[in-house]
C-alpha cells in the first residue's frame, strides 16, 4: 500500500514541502475587480469581456472561481470565450498557453495567491473540493505529456498544481459518501429512461443501466487490461470507463450471447496480403438489430493518504443503439461513413459541475443534435487555439462523431475485443479497480 502511494505522487509528492524562490510579478486591478498582470493589459482591446459567473461560489470574483478560469478558459481569434463548465481543459500536447507569457504569469499567480492564503479551507462542500482537484489534476497531466521536454515554467506550474492537490484531498470515507448523480438524474426523471424506436431522435438515459440483474450486462475482456483502454489512456487514468451491452432479448440473451462470442475460436484472421495485419472475421456471431451499447465515464480521486480512489460521480454517457447492421466490413476508417452513420442512433450525456451543484438533473446534461466541440479525444495533439490553419472554433459534431472510431458493423464496432476476448465482468469494481492499476504504472 505504501508503495503504491509513492507511485501516485510520483510527481506530486517530490513537489509538496519544497522551498522555492517564488518569482515576482506586477499586477493591476481591472475595474471588474480581477487582477491583471501589467503584460496582460498591453493585450489587443478586443479581449472579451470579464465572465460574470463562477462554478464554485456565486461571487465570480471567488479566488476558486478565478483560478478555474485561469486554467480551463480560452479565447478564440474573434474573441469567443470556450471552456467554461467543459468536463477536461482545452489544452492539447502542442498547447504553448499556461507555459509562457501573461497566461503563465496569471496562473502562477493566482496558485500562489491559493497557497499563501490557505484557499483550500475557503470551501469545504466535499463536491466543490473534489471537481477542483480534479481540475488541477487534469492540469497537471496534461504539464507532464512530454517529460523529455522539461522547462522551469512546467516546473513552476507543476510545483503548486501539486500542492493545492493535495491539501484539496478528502479522505477516503468522504469520497465514498459522495452521491450516485446518475442515480440522481434517473430520479428526476429529466430524461426519457429508456429507447423509443418510434421516436429515435429522443435522448434517453437507461434507468436500468446499473441494475445487478438488468437487461445491461458489463463487460471486461480477459488479460487484466481496461475494458476501453483508449479511453483510460486518453484521460491518464483519471477516470474509470465501463462498457455495457443490451440485447433486444434482454440479459439472459446479452449473457448468452457474450459466452458465445468468448467460446468462438478465431475471431481475427490473417489480413492475405499483410502478415503483419489481422482483420475482424466475418463469421464472428453477430448480434442483432436493436443491441445497444454504453460507455460510462467515471470520477476517480487522490485521497487524502495519496491513494488513487474511484467514485460513484459520473462524469459522461455515450449509448449507441444499432437500428441496423452494415453489410460489410471495412478495413479503413478512410471511407464513406454514411452507412455507419445512418445504422446508429446516438445519445450522449456530459457533466456539468454548475448544474451538479445546482442540484438539476444529477448534474447531467444530454448533447444537443447539432452541438460541436474541440476533439480532446484521439486528436493529434494540435492546439485549434494556437494553430494558424485551424479556424479557433468548435469543427466536430459531437453526436455523428461516434461512426469515425466504430464504423465497422455490429459486434465488429466494439473496439474493446480488439486482439481481445470480450467477457461479462463478474465484479462491479473491477474495472475502476483496471484503471487505477495502470494510472499507478505511469509516469505521471
Amino acid at each position: 500500500m505504501k508503495s503504491n502511494r509513492l507511485v501516485t505522487f510520483a510527481l506530486l509528492g517530490i513537489f509538496i514541502g519544497i522551498h522555492f524562490a517564488l518569482p515576482s510579478h506586477r499586477y493591476i486591478v481591472r475595474s471588474d475587480g480581477a487582477q491583471q498582470s501589467e503584460s496582460q493589459r498591453e493585450q489587443p482591446t478586443n479581449t472579451p469581456a470579464f465572465v460574470e459567473r463562477g462554478i464554485y461560489d456565486t461571487d465570480p470574483h471567488h479566488l476558486w472561481n478565478r483560478l478555474y478560469r485561469s486554467l480551463f478558459i480560452r479565447i478564440a481569434s474573434d474573441g469567443q470565450e470556450y471552456g467554461y463548465d467543459e468536463l477536461d481543459p482545452l489544452l492539447w500536447s502542442d498547447t504553448k498557453r499556461l507555459l509562457s507569457g501573461p497566461s503563465h504569469q496569471q496562473a502562477i499567480h493566482l496558485l500562489d495567491e491559493f497557497l499563501s492564503a490557505n484557499a483550500e479551507q475557503l470551501i469545504a462542500d466535499p463536491l466543490k473540493r473534489a471537481f477542483l482537484q480534479h481540475d488541477l489534476w487534469a492540469v497537471f497531466d496534461w504539464s507532464t505529456q512530454r517529460p523529455d521536454e522539461p522547462s522551469p515554467q512546467k516546473r513552476e506550474l507543476q510545483i503548486r498544481l501539486a500542492q493545492i492537490i493535495r491539501r484539496l484531498a478528502l479522505p477516503k470515507e468522504q469520497i465514498e459518501k459522495l452521491p450516485n448523480n446518475y442515480a440522481d438524474a434517473v430520479a428526476s426523471k429529466a430524461f426519457a429512461g429508456s429507447y423509443d424506436p418510434d421516436r429515435p431522435q429522443v435522448t434517453f438515459l437507461p434507468s436500468d443501466l446499473f441494475q445487478p440483474e438488468g437487461p445491461w450486462a458489463p463487460l471486461s475482456v480477459i488479460g487484466g487490461e481496461p475494458v476501453a483502454p483508449g479511453h483510460v489512456s486518453n484521460f491518464s487514468g483519471r477516470s474509470a470507463f465501463r462498457v455495457f451491452m443490451r440485447l433486444p432479448g434482454g440479459r439472459q440473451a446479452t449473457l448468452a450471447y457474450i459466452k458465445k462470442l468468448l467460446d468462438f475460436p478465431h475471431p481475427w484472421i490473417q489480413h492475405p496480403q499483410d502478415y503483419d495485419r489481422m482483420l475482424p472475421n466475418p463469421d464472428l456471431p453477430q448480434f442483432p438489430v436493436g443491441t445497444q451499447l454504453a460507455l460510462v465515464r467515471q470520477m476517480i480521486l487522490i485521497d487524502n493518504q495519496g491513494d488513487l480512489a474511484p467514485t460513484n460521480l459520473t462524469e459522461q454517457v455515450q449509448i449507441r443503439v444499432h437500428r441496423a447492421i452494415p453489410s460489410k466490413i471495412l478495413e479503413v476508417v478512410r471511407v464513406d461513413l454514411n452507412e455507419a452513420k445512418t445504422s446508429l442512433d446516438v445519445s450522449e450525456f456530459k457533466l456539468s459541475r454548475e448544474r451538479f451543484l445546482l442540484g438539476k438533473s444529477g448534474g447531467l446534461r444530454a448533447v444537443t443534435p447539432d452541438e460541436r466541440e474541440f476533439p480532446l479525444f484521439q486528436s493529434k495533439g494540435i492546439d485549434p487555439f494556437e494553430s494558424s490553419s485551424e479556424r479557433g472554433s468548435p469543427g466536430r459534431q459531437i453526436l455523428s462523431s461516434c461512426a469515425h472510431c466504430h464504423f465497422r458493423p455490429g459486434i465488429h464496432s466494439v473496439l474493446s475485443r480488439e486482439r481481445r476476448r470480450l467477457t461479462a465482468a463478474w465484479d462491479i469494481k473491477y474495472e475502476a479497480s483496471n484503471a487505477v492499476s495502470w494510472k499507478h504504472s505511469r509516469y505521471d
